[in-house]
């Protein structure tokens, strides 16, 4: 009987596919680590196993013992191989041992002396893998920084401040007034008079098109999938916002889920690196660098969806901050991996620094809407933007701190990724 009409065969894989494991020969990190865990113990008793999960009624008249664990060891072997050509993507990872995060946690008190009584106040077994805390990294909205002084908090987010500009340029906010005013004239053409506003007319370009497509109306973005909304909208705005930057081709977009270098040195053993939507790489020395992940989700997100890609993004620009320092030193609390996360229309800019004691800390700059469709309200159009121009200039002056570093001359002094790689 052929493979696909075999009724075992999908009742099977429709239990292996929730719990996404792994090849058994094979063992990888971004899986379900209980499932993991159990299969390596019941590895000699696989048949005990298989009639654990198919031991329901419905399953009942399935067969033998020995006809499930054959069935399931081929869709277990066909997931799997779909799991690795990308078919099938999971983003679990094993969450880290107490030990491990105990470790995080008193290199911390030994870098930040200030709050040795808050991290005392921890309780290691309420940190997963989950929490930014737990690799080391202070987020700028987390429960520690909360509890700092009004003084204390004032100096850890001053990186902020340096970084967004409290105001934008004028003549940005008046050609978003103009670009609502005359958008259903025939026609919308004016040259900027700077580079920002020459950048403004780009992006408001790009809108354009897309409040003209129709596949962006009210009848049909529900059903929109994430390919459509990111390549129509996503991906066309960051090339307008990084239009005639200074690096021209020593700095590429990547559109198609390449594989993260970052990640996969991380993890190291040659084990397959995540797959951000979109990253902005730079060249520099014959060497690839990763200075903005991004991740999104179609136009109607649920929360889930955008939980799960926030934590993917800190560890992203975890990675890649590391990825950095193994073979350069750029300047502490100058130099960012920015992360970019599109949860339906909301838009985050965030960035992840390495201070002056070598503590990293990830940081929410910007939120705004993405105008998909026409509106009334300049202030839309002009916050959106504002949030696209600060990354740009972030993006242009990492790369001309980039291309400035000396190369490291040893590893020596290099401690290793705080982002732990589950082994």
């Amino acid at each position: 009987m052929p493979l696909f009409s075999n009724t075992k065969f999908w009742r099977s894989a429709s239990h292996i596919l929730p719990l996404r494991p792994q090849h058994k020969l094979g063992f990888r990190e971004d899986v379900n680590w209980e499932i993991t865990i159990h299969l390596k113990r019941q590895y000699g008793e696989k048949v005990k196993y298989y009639d654990h999960i198919i031991s329901n009624d419905e399953y009942a008249d399935s067969g033998t013992s020995e006809e499930i664990s054959m069935s399931f060891d081929i869709a277990f072997d066909c997931i799997s191989n779909l799991q690795d050509v990308g078919v099938i993507k999971t983003n679990k990872e094993k969450p880290l041992t107490s030990e491990q995060i105990k470790h995080n946690i008193n290199k911390l008190k030994g870098k930040l002396a200030e709050l040795v009584v808050i991290l005392n106040g921890l309780t290691i077994s309420e940190l997963t893998w989950k929490i930014p805390l737990a690799s080391q990294v202070i987020s700028g909205d987390s429960l520690l920084v909360a509890q700092l002084s009004k003084k204390q908090k004032k100096k850890f987010m001053k990186p902020v401040e340096e970084m967004v500009p409290p105001t934008m340029p004028r003549g940005i906010t008046e050609e978003c007034v103009k670009f609502v005013t005359n958008f259903y004239a025939t026609k919308y053409t004016k040259e900027g008079d700077n580079k920002l506003n020459e950048v403004a007319l780009k992006i408001l370009d790009t809108l354009k098109s897309v409040w003209c497509n129709p596949a962006f109306g009210p009848e049909f973005v529900e059903t929109m999938n994430e390919g459509t909304y990111v390549n129509n909208v996503v991906v066309s705005a960051i090339h307008a916002t990084l239009f005639d930057n200074p690096f021209g081709e020593h700095a590429f977009i990547t559109t198609f889920e390449r594989q993260s270098i970052a990640s996969s040195d991380r993890r190291g053993d040659g084990r397959t690196g995540r797959r951000p939507d979109i990253m902005l790489v730079s060249k520099e020395s014959d060497k690839l660098y990763e200075l903005m992940y991004v991740e999104c989700s179609r136009i109607f997100c649920n929360k889930q969806k955008e939980d799960d890609d926030n934590v993917k993004l800190w560890r992203e620009t975890n990675d890649g901050m590391y990825w950095v320092q193994k073979s350069r030193k750029p300047e502490k609390g100058q130099f960012g991996i920015i992360g970019v996360q599109v949860a339906g229309q909301k838009l985050c800019l965030n960035i992840l620094i390495r201070d002056k004691v070598e503590v990293h800390r990830y940081y929410k700059l910007r939120e705004s809407i993405i105008p998909i469709r026409y509106s009334h309200e300049p202030s839309v159009l002009a916050e959106f933007i504002k949030t696209l121009l600060v990354l740009r200039n972030i993006l242009i002056v990492n790369m001309s701190i980039l291309r400035n570093t000396p190369l490291r001359r040893s590893s020596r002094n290099l401690e290793d990724s705080s982002t732990v790689t589950s082994d």
